[in-house]
């Protein structure tokens, strides 16, 4: 039996194993699909253990995507503009073996975001977080032809730091431990999207059942808006996180990262085995499992 491996932490809530492997079966891949929670000393030797033995590739989540990367070969071009991985392939030739980081992440969002009714080009967005996660969704906002994104976290050097990657659309910084209530109504009100892009949330994450934006605040800024706006939680368990609940009391289209979830699934799918991802099996697995 050949594994994919899920290297995260927490790993418990992930609905990858299911899909995943409802597609290897499906098309008949004697795969099995693993989660794996992994602390931060033992990242490296997991990682150079698929050098070795029956592991076919690997998905990565949170805390990882940018941690992974020393210890990879070789980055794809969605991964390297980014300096985020969240997926590995395994190319062997011979006796030479490399390990190449994907980030699958990004037409995922893209594809959540264009199935909205809301109007990306030339629009100012706000996005939470400055993790892998917030790098792929920078870069699929400026792939849709967004023109500002005011990016928001507890940890200015951080933000810095992702803003540094060189975007070819403005990013502005904006520190959340300093930024006045008035402020922050403001530039969420200016926002055509605003996308929750941390692990705050997450079931079985570091901080279940709250929101990185004060649910007040958020809904102040949704009423001031004259703009059709979409949030988007790139949390999917729970589907309706704290962050999302707001949506209800302003009639704001809202999403959680379940549909993303399932795209960049079946883009990591078809790098691994070279075949077309079932995807509405796919899509249908999570549902039989009443998800």
């Amino acid at each position: 039996m050949r594994n994919v491996l899920l290297l995260g932490n927490p790993t418990e809530h992930s609905l990858s194993p299911i899909f995943q492997q409802v597609a290897f079966n499906h098309l008949g891949f004697s795969w099995e699909y693993r989660a794996m929670t992994v602390e931060p000393p033992d990242l490296g030797l997991i990682v150079n253990s698929m050098r070795e033995g029956n592991i076919v590739g690997a998905n990565v989540t949170v805390p990882y995507k940018t941690a992974v990367i020393p210890f990879l070969d070789d980055l794809a071009p969605s991964a390297e503009k980014i300096g985020a991985v969240n997926t590995i392939q395994i190319v062997k030739k011979q006796t030479n073996i490399k390990l190449i980081g994907h980030n699958t992440d990004i037409e995922g969002i893209k594809s959540s975001i264009s199935t909205q009714d809301v109007r990306i080009v030339s629009s100012t967005n706000s996005v939470i977080g400055t993790g892998g996660a917030s790098l792929a969704v920078i870069f699929g906002l400026q792939s849709l032809g967004a023109k500002r994104i005011h990016l928001f976290g507890r940890d200015i050097a951080k933000v810095k730091a992702v803003i540094e990657h060189g975007w070819d659309i403005e990013v502005i910084p904006q520190d959340l431990t300093s930024i006045s209530t008035s402020q922050l109504v403001d530039l969420l009100a200016q926002s055509t999207t605003i996308v929750q892009a941390t692990s705050v949330g997450m079931t079985g994450g570091p901080a279940p059942d709250q929101s990185p934006i004060q649910p007040t605040i958020l809904e102040s800024a949704l009423k001031k808006s004259n703009l059709k706006q979409l949030l988007f939680d790139l949390v999917y368990s729970p589907q309706n996180t704290v962050f999302l609940s707001v949506a209800a009391n302003t009639d704001t289209a809202a999403i959680n990262g379940l549909d993303m979830l399932i795209r960049q699934g079946a883009a990591a799918f078809e790098i691994w085995t070279a075949r077309d991802a079932p995807v509405e099996l796919m899509r249908a697995s999570l549902k039989e499992a009443g998800i």
